[in-house]
């Protein structure tokens, strides 16, 4: 083996090598971009596509794409690949070409993500790498071992260097024909103005995908020499400054036009610069590398804005703007920018640009054409699509029964809604869902200590409430029963389940629910105002329709937006019969009184007149008296007549304290008078 081809598959193999790296960065890239029940899911495929992609590859896809031509339309050799050479550089080549189809099966995995059966996928991933690729694979690079085309695209002349059609945009039409057939996540579009961003699960990963892809892409293009060459050096720095200009693009637009700068357009804006110089990476300047990078920058924004806003089409990664709508603007961008000595001989620009043109259509047709009949006609005995249920709880845990810390902290909280609340969530100081779980289970601690206290409050509030003799009722505020205490079970007679649900009216006799009727029609009665925070008297009614005094004291609160109330009714027939009989024995003695003052009235003047008549007679004696002692008795009959006068007139003045009507006046008295007086008395 000469040096030179020793160089040669060094270069050629580590290039393989970084192609297949971008297996890994598709990986990161898309499970990063999908949601976290999702994640595991997607990565599961970017590793099963690679699977399925060698073995297809190497039993007959290869010979598909580069055995001997039949009319330049399908390869009829290489079968089940071998090697007879000594040199083993087919071999190199084949490996450089298998990780070529590998890239292209799993554009499309991004694209179907978070709703696609993984079974589904699995068939999706056949059709591509049996069908879709290696078929236009032939038809852009089959070539003889001279070199020659012998693909029908290919002998008209249609360039594509290291595939931004035959790789990237066969991807990207065959996700588009899987996404039709499946339609876009729940909720993602909720009305024709109104889309929902689901988030990504984990942007870190996702930009340490991109920088893989990266990475992998210089081996990607550099690699399509198949030689360690001159080219190479420009060739990379070309895929570079596209790939930058692409992304400056995104970031520009970003700037310009929103408040929040979305990192995902800046990661899909320098992935559609890298898509589009791939076509022309060998055979275009520095400048050109950039205005190309940057035009696919826009073209991307443009159509992701189309697939979105009008089109309503879900694509989870931007996939198919990123690889498809980017890879026919680069393949065109051959005819505009590349090196015209490429081009077949008196083939003008204008004309290149038809022939990329046309391949460029032809790639769409045939990729999303065949993919289309092929997963419809999966579809009529697999459903394509998983469940609304598998899908609300991720395709992590329905394709394949693995849980991630966050949807292990999702059903703890779920078995807690359902009232299952001996599971405590899995803590983990390492992970944001561990710590997240520790902090739940610190709120279910303290959780559980104010609902121990909340029942004991609630066995002593209903321990009061079927204890005490007062009937205790609550009403909402369309005077619904939420209550009935055994105090007025007893009361009124109804038992509670009898009671609670129906209207407070049950209990109003119905000349009475006129009070009611005004209070749930907004217009509180003045008489259920007062009762608020006091008493009133109302006439309730029992069960067998007796009515009955009441006491009633209502209190008002606002639980959960709404506004109870709370009344508190006393029997007051006891008390009311009590105030009757007070009442009758009142009139009873205002009566006797009023007797009693009558009697009073005649008997002093039965009294008084024959005393007054006994008064004078004796100041008469008194003026024709002359011994001592007959003057001295009759001035004892005289005082002591005067004496009887005053005690009738202290008798009347018992009746005036009584009616209130007595008037005190102070006068001096002569004790020794009285005493006199009283000694005189004693001696008749």
């Amino acid at each position: 083996m000469s040096h030179e081809l020793t160089a040669n598959t060094i270069w050629v193999l580590t290039c393989t090598s970084l192609v297949f790296l971008m297996q890994a960065g598709f990986c990161c890239l898309e499970s990063g971009l999908s949601r976290s029940k999702n994640s595991i899911n997607v990565a599961t495929k970017n590793i099963v596509d690679f699977f399925i992609g060698v073995f297809i590859f190497w039993l007959f896809g290869f010979g598909l794409m580069f055995g001997e031509s039949y009319g330049g339309w399908v390869g009829t050799s290489q079968f089940a690949f071998k090697d007879t050479s000594n040199t083993h550089w087919p071999t190199v080549v084949f490996l450089f070409q298998l990780v070529f189809c590998s890239t292209a099966m799993t554009i499309s995995s991004g694209a179907v993500a978070e709703r696609m059966r993984f079974r589904a996928y699995l068939l999706l991933a056949v059709g591509i790498g049996a069908i879709a690729y290696p078929l236009f694979g032939h038809w852009a690079w089959a070539h003889d071992a001279a070199g020659n085309a012998t693909g029908w695209l290919g002998k008209l002349g249609f360039l594509d260097f290291a595939g931004s059609t035959v790789v990237h945009s066969v991807g990207a039409w065959s996700a588009l024909a899987a996404v039709l057939i499946l339609g876009p996540r729940t909720g993602r579009f909720t009305d024709d103005k109104n889309k929902q961003r689901f988030s990504s699960s984990n942007l870190p990963m996702a930009a340490l995908g991109f920088l893989i892809l990266w990475f992998g892409w210089f081996g990607f293009n550099g690699g399509s020499t198949l030689a360690l060459n001159g080219e190479v050096p420009s060739i990379i720095l070309n895929t570079i400054l596209a790939g930058i200009s692409g992304g400056l693009c995104a970031l520009l637009w970003e700037v310009i036009t929103s408040k929040q700068i979305s990192v995902e357009k800046i990661f899909n804006g320098s992935l559609s610069g890298l898509v589009a110089i791939t076509a022309s990476c060998n055979a275009v300047n520095y400048p050109s590398a950039i205005i190309i990078g940057f035009i696919a920058g826009l073209v991307m924004l443009a159509s992701l804005s189309l697939l979105e806003n009008r089109f309503k089409i879900d694509d989870v990664v931007g996939a198919i703007p990123v690889h498809g709508f980017a890879g026919v603007w680069g393949t065109l961008a051959v005819a505009l920018f590349a090196d015209a000595s490429l081009f077949q001989s008196g083939v003008s620009r204008l004309a290149q640009l038809g022939i990329q043109a046309l391949g460029a259509g032809v790639c769409f047709v045939w990729s999303f054409g065949s993919i289309w009949l092929f997963m419809k006609l999966v579809n009529r005995f697999m459903p394509l699509r998983v469940t609304v249920a598998d899908e609300k709880i991720g395709l992590n845990v329905a394709e394949h029964g693995a849980s991630t810390e966050l949807h292990s902290l999702l059903e703890t909280m779920i078995d807690h809604e359902k009232g299952n609340n001996q599971s405590r969530a899995d803590v983990d100081d390492f992970t944001e869902a561990g710590i997240v779980g520790y902090q739940y289970n610190r709120v279910l601690d303290a959780q559980e200590i104010l609902l121990s206290d909340v029942k004991d409050r609630e066995v002593r509030y209903r321990s009061i409430m079927d204890n005490v003799m007062d009937a205790i009722i609550t009403i909402d505020l369309e005077g619904k029963i939420e209550e009935f205490n055994r105090g007025a079970e007893y009361l009124f007679g109804y038992y509670n389940h009898e009671a609670i649900g129906q209207n407070i009216d049950l209990l109003i006799p119905p000349l009475h629910q006129k009070i009611q009727h005004e209070y749930s029609s907004g217009e509180l009665n003045p008489q259920l105002v007062r009762a608020i925070g006091s008493r009133q008297e109302i006439v309730a009614q029992r069960n067998d329709g007796s009515t009955f005094p009441a006491e009633l004291a209502v209190s008002s609160v606002i639980l959960a937006d709404r506004e109870i109330f709370t009344g508190i009714i006393q029997d007051i027939s006891e008390r009311k019969d009590y105030e009757r009989s007070l009442n009758e024995a009142r009139k009873r003695a205002e009566a006797a009184s009023e007797a009693k003052s009558e009697f009073l009235a005649n008997m002093s003047h039965e009294i008084r007149t024959p005393m007054t008549a006994i008064l004078g007679f004796t100041d008469i004696l008194l003026n024709n008296l002359t011994k001592p002692e007959d003057i001295e008795s009759a001035n004892i009959v005289k005082r002591n007549g005067e004496y009887l006068i005053g005690v009738i007139n202290d008798i009347l003045d018992l009746s005036k304290i009584e009616a209130r009507k007595v008037e005190l006046e102070q006068v001096r008295v002569n004790t020794i008078e009285v005493i006199r007086d009283i000694a005189s008395l004693m001696q008749i």
